[in-house]
């Protein structure tokens, strides 16, 4: 998404910010001169003291309006080409704009670097429109191109207004329209877009004592937001609703973007929440600016950061149920410990359709609007990136057979089959190579492609490498195998059980398919 330039001024700041990210103090020599607050008309006055000086680094008054060329495309199914441009206090272009008051309303931002002429925001928006029932929807676009330049510190001020100013329009629009309340406002921002959207959330209520009904923060930006209080970033209290997907959780210095923590009533980690399938790892830390930090930070930063709205756009018409589930942690989610959808571990799909499911569960008393859930999944490494989730349980027989086979190293991977044949991607149930011995009993989780129903058969591979070094892979006379008894897959989307097992207790031999059926277990 990046350009050379922008992502060059990216590295920069980062650069800047990695030096500083140690340090908490804030250092201020005051004098007479020193401007600690900046008022701008009907918006409000913007302070420099506590608490925004917390866990900062350098601390920024905001740009004036026009500076910031602040713009408010509007999108309708009716101009879905070119939009009615909106002002935050021009009642009157309002009055022409023809919105229509059943709505919903959506307002989408942009972070830093970049403006809203992005295609990601015009892909979200047309998702946003084409959706069923949207026939009344408006999107707008909340554009502040002009304030997300370098440096960092001067945009993460430059939001604090530009929220303030939504914030009247959102108001704005509640008063032409008579609406009797913004329930079916949402406002999507990524990254210091989120940030953003609270700003807008705070002012609202504080000012119009109005409640945005949603607000979703796009993997929030950390740098200058972590571990501040609620006031200085987006907090659950800035509308009725506020769910987060998490796709860049890592420290700054391993170039880790977006916040970790749980800021929301419901916080989606997919994938763990720090980097990608598809996006790729780097697992150096920042050490200086060049020609391969360049391609680094093009390639892995951007992909990470920028997955969380992809998966959001995606959520809008999904290919598959694209369900999060509540669990004690990633590693303990993976290790197949919250594989069934109850009242411990509660199940809600991420992305746009989670609001409806949130609400069933506050009605069942499941769910506290004073706490977060936090919930994880895993997602495909491209589009379509939705994934259907199996707790899969292999338990390597105990025969005799397999006794005098032995213990054997290699990697076992799997193909679902639904009723229609349909067959799903095939999964290795571990990255690398692992030590199966006789009687030994595995739990993981996997996630696959939807085929569309639950499955019937498994086809299973026993991938197999010699190792010279490691007596235990050496197989002179006969083929690597594994002994499989059987295979229990446990279905969170589709909440289905099978057991399936070799014909007539074969082996699963090295590079040969084995099919695996129900009927062939032995009961």
């Amino acid at each position: 998404m990046f350009n050379k330039t922008s992502a060059t001024l990216m590295l920069q700041t980062i650069m800047v910010l990695m030096e500083k990210q140690n340090s908490t103090d804030v250092t201020v020599s005051f004098n007479e001169d020193m401007e600690l607050e900046r008022c701008y008309e009907s918006y409000g006055c913007f302070s420099k003291a506590y608490p925004w000086t917390e866990n900062r680094p350098d601390n920024y008054l905001p740009e004036t309006p026009q500076s910031m060329r602040i713009r408010y495309p509007a999108f309708t199914r009716r101009n879905r080409k070119i939009p009615v441009l909106l002002e935050a206090n021009n009642v009157e272009k309002i009055q022409n704009a023809n919105l229509d008051a059943r709505g919903p309303f959506y307002f989408i931002s942009h972070g830093f670097l970049e403006g809203g002429d992005k295609t990601w925001i015009q892909n979200m928006a047309d998702a946003l429109l084409n959706l069923e029932g949207n026939e009344a929807a408006t999107v707008l676009i909340v554009d502040w191109r002009g304030g997300s330049q370098p440096p960092y510190g001067q945009a993460v001020a430059n939001i604090r207004l530009v929220g303030a100013m939504t914030a009247h329009l959102v108001h704005n629009i509640y008063e032409v329209l008579g609406l009797s309340n913004v329930d079916n406002f949402h406002f999507i921002g990524h990254s210091l877009g989120a940030h953003l959207g609270g700003y807008c959330g705070h002012a609202l209520q504080k000012k119009f004592n109005l409640k945005l009904g949603r607000i979703t923060g796009l993997d929030p930006a950390a740098p200058y937001f972590s571990k501040t209080v609620t006031l200085v970033r987006l907090d659950r209290s800035d509308a009725q609703y506020v769910d987060i997907i998490h796709s860049n959780a890592m420290p700054l210095y391993y170039a880790g973007l977006g916040m970790s923590e749980g800021i929301g009533h419901v916080d989606f980690y997919p994938n763990g929440g720090a980097v990608q399938p598809g996006c790729k790892k780097v697992n150096n830390q920042v050490t200086a600016v060049n020609d391969d930090m360049y391609k680094w930070m093009v390639q892995s930063v951007g992909c990470n950061h920028e997955r969380s709205y992809e998966y959001f756009t995606e959520s809008i018409s999904p290919s598959c149920p694209f369900i999060g589930i509540q669990c004690e942690s990633y590693e303990a989610f993976l290790a197949g410990n919250c594989t069934t959808c109850n009242n411990k571990h509660v199940c809600v799909p991420m992305g746009y359709h989670s609001q409806r499911v949130y609400k069933r569960l506050l009605n069942a008393g499941l769910a506290d609007t004073n706490s977060n859930i936090n919930l994880y999944a895993k997602t495909g490494s491209s589009k379509p990136f939705c994934r259907v989730h199996y707790e899969v349980t292999l338990k390597v027989s105990n025969s005799t057979e397999s006794r005098a086979h032995g213990p054997d190293v290699g990697k076992i991977s799997i193909t679902l089959i639904d009723r229609n044949s349909n067959k799903s991607d095939h999964k290795f149930l571990e990255d690398e190579q692992k030590y199966y011995k006789p009687g030994d009993v595995d739990t993981k989780m996997v996630a696959v492609k939807d085929t569309g129903h639950p499955p019937l058969s498994v086809l299973v591979e026993w991938k197999y490498e010699t190792n010279l070094f490691n007596p235990i892979t050496w197989r002179l006379l006969k083929s690597s195998s594994i002994y499989i008894e059987y295979l229990k897959l446990s279905s969170i989307e589709y909440n289905t059980d099978i057991t399936v097992c070799p014909k007539l207790n074969k082996p699963v031999v090295a590079n040969l398919p084995t099919l695996m059926k129900t009927k062939y277990c032995r009961i």
